[in-house]
């Protein structure tokens, strides 16, 4: 006789100390849920784009600090009344089954909730008259935890601290997904610094370069929009002035005597794994003198990288795939990921561990850092050489005639801007005695 054993019911349980570590834990930096609701918000853009809808698509960012209140509003596809409440009820899971969206985790609307007293959340599909209403009662929501005498499980916890409710009449050819947090505060309330926001969101969001002030700006953009599909910028609004990229064509350097740079000229180039797949499409600005970092603070430093272009990680992310880490601070650029293998983490501030991430960044070092890492070098070495025959001009000292070493540092990818580097010995030390022979040295590096 065989006895059949009695199946198992599931012992697994969510508490609500689960939310906790899914708001504050997750979302330290006050300033990231602006970065995840731009990125919702443009996702929701893209769904309705892909749908056939051809209406101005915007974001708008309003903030009233008088009234400590936040509201986050696109024009996008939108959640139909019918599944509303299920969507908004969903914690940790999505029905974004496109890897070209950004988000895809389900969590990123939690963002806000551990810096307001309240969240809500309103939304309507193109279509629909019905708007549904989702209210997060936050501070009940740390009361609770707070007390820790509450054993709650995570739908209970859910239950308690959550309304929805929908609401009829409304126009039917509108959508809109719509975020207000009220009773906002933070720590030193970065959360309300118009300055600080606004320079955030130039760097991480997807926002378009302003063509009047960085000149190569539409060049990318054609570049960027043959090679990758999914690249697109959109027009955010904060307390409605338009948030453009920080990019300049006249930049400002550490030198402390001609402090300024130019960029005269932007390279394209592929990222490539070990089957000659792209991984990812970048450029970056050619320097008219290359000589000093780009002075500390300016926002456009660094080669960045980005996500749907929206930034992973911060300026620095990329600083030891270059010989030296600060030499990433002489450059402006950014690599657009192409590769479904490489996908960020929670926080967005890099990869996901897997091999296809080693494969990307040993890839960057050799074709990216290694030889903006020569050229910095070389021209610093001259220009450290030239002050000298100028400082001591009766000197027997040669510059740079190891011709081997000199071929070695220059035949890489990035051309040697000889005329450059004249017109700069030039104005250093054009009385000097040698300087002609100096001159005929750094003209002879183009025959070696």
């Amino acid at each position: 006789m065989t006895r059949t054993k009695n199946k198992r019911k599931s012992s697994f349980k969510a508490g609500m100390y689960l939310l906790e570590n899914l708001t504050s834990g997750m979302y330290n930096d006050p300033l990231t849920i602006y970065r995840e609701y731009i990125q919702n918000a443009v996702d929701s853009i893209d769904i309705r784009l892909i749908n056939g809808t051809q209406v101005p698509t915007s974001v708008h960012i309003n903030l009233d600090p008088f009234k400590r209140q936040i509201t986050i509003r696109d024009n996008g596809a939108g959640i139909s009344s019918e599944i509303a409440e299920e969507v908004l009820s969903s914690i940790g899971g999505s029905n974004k089954n496109d890897r070209t969206l950004r988000g895809f985790r389900g969590i990123g609307r939690l963002g806000g909730i551990a810096f307001c007293d309240k969240a809500i959340f309103k939304t309507k599909a193109s279509g629909d008259v019905i708007e549904s209403t989702q209210v997060w009662n936050c501070l009940k929501l740390r009361q609770l935890i707070d007390t820790k005498k509450n054993s709650l499980s995570f739908k209970e916890f859910f239950d308690t601290v959550t309304d929805f409710s929908q609401q009829n009449g409304k126009r039917s050819d509108d959508s809109y997904f719509e975020v207000t947090l009220e009773g906002v505060s933070s720590f030193r309330n970065h959360i309300f610094d118009i300055e600080t926001i606004s320079c955030y969101l130039s760097q991480v969001a997807p926002v378009p370069f302003n063509y009047k002030v960085f000149l190569h700006g539409k060049t990318i953009d054609n570049y960027l929009r043959e090679n990758l599909n999914s690249y697109r910028s959109y027009d955010i609004f904060l307390n409605n002035n338009k948030i453009y990229k920080p990019y300049i064509s006249d930049i400002k350097t550490s030198m402390k005597k001609g402090g300024n740079d130019k960029i005269e000229d932007i390279r394209f180039f592929k990222i490539k794994g070990p089957n000659e797949e792209t991984y990812a499409h970048g450029w970056y600005g050619c320097r008219k003198d290359l000589l000093g970092s780009i002075k500390k603070g300016e926002r456009y430093a660094g080669i960045r990288v980005r996500v749907g272009n929206i930034l992973i990680g911060d300026a620095h992310l990329l600083d030891r795939c270059f010989r030296e880490e600060r030499f990433n601070g002489y450059m402006i650029g950014e690599i657009h990921v192409d590769s479904p293998d490489l996908i960020p983490n929670s926080r967005r501030d890099d990869f996901i561990d897997n091999q296809t991430k080693t494969i990307f960044y040993n890839a960057v070092e050799k074709e990216i850092g290694l030889a903006i890492s020569k050229e910095i070098r070389l021209i610093s070495r001259v220009k450290a050489d030239a002050v000298y025959v100028a400082k001591h001009p009766h000197s027997d000292v040669v510059i740079n005639q190891d011709k081997n070493k000199i071929s070695t540092n220059v035949n890489h990818s990035i051309s040697f801007k000889q005329k450059d580097i004249l017109i700069k010995i030039k104005s250093i030390c054009g009385n000097c005695p040698q300087h002609h022979s100096i001159s005929n040295i750094i003209e002879g590096i183009e025959s070696v």
